[in-house]
């Protein structure tokens, strides 16, 4: 009576240990369901959290751009533009100097990584010049009837006639200071010079492909007056919507 009492636990007990192929292919199916499910998800709160990243770093540097400008009487952090080179070919003569750099060389800025866009794929690896000009690169695809301001952070626009509505538009007032129209004018420090709170300091376009409004792709646009909006990569890119340079756009632009 022992005996079979023992064989039959011993065979119930294996009974219930064991799966059948059947219900292993269930779990199997629904564990892959399950992680295709959270895949996206995870994907849309990493694209979150680099945009959020990318958004307070241009609010900090916004801070730190008004605090250098009432250090410096008027000036922004430079870049420099030969007379003997082409403003026209930005790409073969590329503005000098250090640009946003400044504001982490000068210690407005306390980290030299928020000068790096957490998206910027393009940059070489970390610690190199490029890796930190996120912010102030060379954007081929923004709207600009000058090439010149196809970089998204540059002192000098070129509006020289102050009853232009524009004029208070740029980050720095610029002159004709060899009087040669057929050359681009410099940026001149005016110790009373402040910008509209509308002027575009810096614009991020890395995060175009994966933050959209309305199915347009959206570049972070820093502003003056602190605030970083999002506007559609149709204004920012195509003169024949927006403006015909992409500094040009304002809060008015902004679809966030």
């Amino acid at each position: 009576m022992g005996a079979l009492t023992r064989a039959r636990t011993t065979g119930s007990t294996l009974a219930r240990g064991g799966f059948t192929l059947t219900e292993l292919l269930v779990v199997i199916g629904i564990a892959v369901l399950l992680l295709a499910m959270m895949i996206p998800t995870g994907q849309a709160l990493r694209e979150g959290n680099r945009a959020l990243t990318c958004k307070a770093q241009l609010q900090q540097i916004g801070v730190a751009l008004k605090a250098y400008t009432m250090d410096e009487a008027g000036g922004v952090p430079p870049y420099y533009i030969a007379q003997d080179e082409d403003p026209t070919d930005p790409e073969t003569y590329p503005p000098s100097g250090p640009g946003l750099m400044q504001l982490y060389l000068g210690g407005y800025l306390p980290r030299v990584e928020t000068l790096h866009c957490p998206r910027d794929v393009y940059a070489s690896e970390a610690g190199s010049d490029a890796y930190y000009q996120s912010y102030s690169r060379y954007d081929e695809d923004a709207a600009a009837n000058v090439p010149l301001n196809r970089y998204s952070y540059l002192s000098t626009r070129g509006i020289t006639d102050d009853t232009d509505p524009l004029y208070r538009r740029q980050l720095q007032p610029a002159a004709d200071v060899d009087g040669d129209p057929s050359t681009v004018p410099m940026p001149v420090v005016l110790p009373t010079w402040r910008p509209s709170d509308s002027a575009v300091v810096t614009w991020c376009s890395f995060h175009v492909d994966a933050i959209e409004m309305g199915g347009v792709g959206q570049y972070q646009v820093l502003f003056w007056d602190g605030s970083v909006r999002r506007v559609g990569e149709n204004v920012m890119r195509d003169p024949a919507v927006g403006p015909d340079a992409a500094w040009k756009v304002s809060q008015s632009d902004a679809t966030g």
